[in-house]
């Protein structure tokens, strides 16, 4: 919502007054767009029962998925966050964090969940729990005035390529730079706009991303272009390894088949253009368990 600026102008006090309660509006808004479900809610541990409060870690991952507009969180995770709050009958209380901040976070009980699309692996699982909430695949994002149009990972060697820092695309250039002859050189970035701002100076060669932010900043800027399918696969809300972890574990993925049934997941996945990624249920993994087959 937008003040006429004539008006802003004409009266200015009105105005300011109108500003503050129109950016208090989406939170309240957002806490009550989807009803308790009390079953669902029962599932909780008593603890965060009693408090009231889902505390949410929403990486900065960029378009379509998490981004900040004014003071406002929006996104496919701050939606997808607060539907499942609002099934639970908790607040949603969501902090904007860097994305390799995300799982650290949680084991320091700053977070009890975190979103951030995170892929399940092996190494995840040693430190969080997770419960899959939807798909993605990774593509190179190129700069249309260069030759360079990565389509497999091979396609990275005596390159300059970058990534996410802490996330799976990182993790699978360094993995297959390992088997190059002539080595790429591999560049962490610690948000999407860092990454784009080296890719248009020429840092960087192509960025591994998720496909969704792929498409996102190639709708902001039309000199970029995505490149290939790479991996893909389920990707998961991490929820903090507590005490009271089961029950945790139990709900969320309850609030997730919820919203399913319902139609309301649905709605957000439409709302922020990324249906193509739509899960159909939701499903568990802890410590020990297989993790999913990805096309890494």
């Amino acid at each position: 919502m937008k003040l006429d600026k004539r008006n802003t102008l004409r009266f200015i006090f009105s105005a300011g007054v109108c500003a503050t309660m129109i950016a208090m509006m989406p939170t309240a808004k957002a806490q009550q767009t989807v009803a308790k479900v009390d079953a669902v809610a029962a599932l909780l541990p008593k603890s965060v029962q009693d408090a009231g409060v889902l505390r949410i870690a929403i990486p900065d991952v960029g378009k379509p998925l998490a981004f900040k507009d004014g003071d406002e969180l929006k996104g496919m995770d701050p939606d997808l966050a607060k539907a499942v709050a609002g099934v639970l009958g908790l607040k949603a209380e969501l902090s904007l964090i860097p994305f390799a901040a995300a799982l650290t976070g949680m084991q320091a009980n700053k977070y009890d969940i975190s979103y951030g699309e995170f892929y399940v692996t092996v190494e995840r699982l040693k430190v969080a729990d997770f419960v899959t909430n939807w798909q993605d695949y990774s593509s190179f994002l190129v700069s249309n005035s260069k030759d360079y149009k990565p389509t497999v990972l091979t396609d990275i060697c005596g390159h300059i390529v970058g990534a996410m820092a802490g996330s799976a695309e990182l993790e699978t250039l360094n993995k297959a730079a390992k088997s190059c002859t002539n080595a790429p050189t591999v560049s962490a970035f610690p948000s999407v706009s860092n990454a784009i701002l080296a890719l248009n100076s020429a840092r960087v060669d192509g960025v591994l991303i998720n496909r969704g932010g792929a498409q996102e900043a190639i709708n902001l800027d039309k000199t970029l272009n995505a490149s290939g399918e790479i991996g893909g696969g389920p990707t998961a809300t991490a929820v903090a390894r507590t005490e009271n972890s089961e029950k945790m574990l139990q709900a969320i993925k309850a609030a997730y088949d919820q919203l399913i049934k319902s139609g309301e997941y649905g709605k957000i996945l439409e709302k922020n253009d990324t249906v193509y990624g739509a899960a159909k249920q939701a499903v568990i993994y802890t410590q020990g368990s297989t993790p999913p087959k990805y096309g890494f």
